[in-house]
């Protein structure tokens, strides 16, 4: 075998080892694109794509901009103004310069942050339920594309043996054991192959499609799909219980948010506003002074009752749509966890048992019918239900 360091010796002329280096990389380059797509490169693909990380991602990122604006204080007012007998200046003329800023007794901006809180983790749980349903779809597209290269192999299989089975027909119809008619009924199941070979290409596409939506990469790429259809029995066992349910967690978390606006709205205390200055008239008597102020809305018409009807509406509701869903996903995961048992229980005595008889009935038509044991129609029928 030829060294490496051979091929690349400074004894050789530069570009011949310049491509020496360029097939040996193109050749690394396609033997990477053509690895075989796993169910878990299908879910990281997807959990990666930069798109579905802002979707997933900005309501955190806004929820958390929330956060920071209720735990931020308010800015305080200047002003400043000018009086004057004659104009604004001249003896008398006062010049007032002041800074204000409202302030909240009640505490009222402090459970607003709580609420804000609560809607942060109601968010981040949130993203923990977008990640799931991405990754539910990403196996759903990755299961659907070996289905339909399954079904495509399984049809080559079945073109294979009709194949054989029309030789063995021409053979019989020349020895005289067959008639036309049965040579020409196997050529009509034969001519049903091509449209069924493109239906199973179709297939094969729209799931390529489907997979290339959630990752944004061509799965045409790959050198197919790499797994089975039938998952393991661990794999499912969760299905059943409901502990730790991000959607449960997120649910709670609103419903935490929606009690904390109901207590900031219960609490009608008026902001009062305070404010410090200074005071300075001109003129012989010129005097300089400090100036207090303080000041509050007066609750004669506006009582705060609508936003706290508003906020109790909105917190039982809350309450009992936790609750609805709670009680919807302990039976939804029962009676998910029984199917999933049920099926897979079938799946596997199927795959033991039926395949198996399946591909020996197939072989036992053709030899059957080779020998003339069954007729044409026996024959495809075999095969076919096999």
């Amino acid at each position: 075998m030829t060294d490496i360091r051979d091929l690349l010796s400074p004894r050789k002329p530069i570009g011949s080892r310049l491509l020496i280096v360029l097939i040996a990389v193109a050749g690394t380059a396609s033997t990477a694109q053509a690895q075989p797509l796993t169910a878990d490169e299908a879910v990281r693909l997807a959990l990666a794509n930069a798109d579905n990380r802002i979707v997933i991602d900005a309501p955190v990122d806004r929820a958390a901009g929330h956060v920071r604006s209720a735990q931020t204080w308010r800015n305080p007012e200047l002003s400043i103004e000018r009086e004057g007998a004659d104009g604004l200046s001249g003896d008398g003329s006062e010049t007032m310069v002041q800074i204000e800023r409202q302030f909240d007794f009640s505490g009222r901006r402090m459970i607003a942050a709580r609420g804000a809180e609560a809607d942060l983790n109601a968010a981040r749980f949130g993203r923990q339920v977008g990640q799931a349903e991405l990754r539910a779809e990403a196996e759903a597209g990755f299961y659907a594309l070996i289905e339909a290269e399954a079904e495509r192999d399984a049809l080559a299989r079945f073109s294979g043996q009709l194949t054989e089975l029309q030789s063995a027909t021409v053979l019989r119809v020349e020895a005289g054991d067959a008639s036309q008619l049965e040579l020409e009924r196997v050529r009509q199941e034969a001519l049903r192959i091509p449209a069924l070979e493109a239906e199973s290409q179709l297939a094969i596409e729209r799931a390529q499609d489907r997979l290339y939506v959630l990752t944004g990469i061509n799965p045409r790429g790959f050198s197919g799909a790499s797994g089975t259809l039938l998952p393991a029995a661990e794999e499912f066992v969760a299905i059943g219980s409901t502990n730790g349910s991000a959607r449960l967690r997120r649910l709670q978390a609103e419903a935490d948010a929606a009690g904390a606006r109901e207590d900031a709205a219960s609490r009608f205390t008026p902001d009062v506003t305070l404010g410090v200055g200074v005071r300075h008239t001109e003129g012989m008597g010129g005097e300089t002074g400090v100036l207090m102020t303080a000041s509050l809305p007066l609750p004669l018409f506006d009582r705060n009752e609508g936003e706290r009807q508003t906020a109790e509406a909105d917190a039982r509701m809350a309450q009992a749509r936790a609750r609805v869903e709670r009680r919807r996903l302990e039976a939804e995961a029962e009676r998910l966890h029984r199917r999933a048992t049920a099926f897979h229980s079938s799946a596997t005595r199927y795959e033991t048992d039926a395949l198996s008889s399946a591909m020996e009935l197939r072989r036992f038509a053709l030899v059957s019918y080779a020998g003339g044991e069954i007729g044409v129609v026996e024959g495809s029928a075999a095969i076919r239900t096999a």
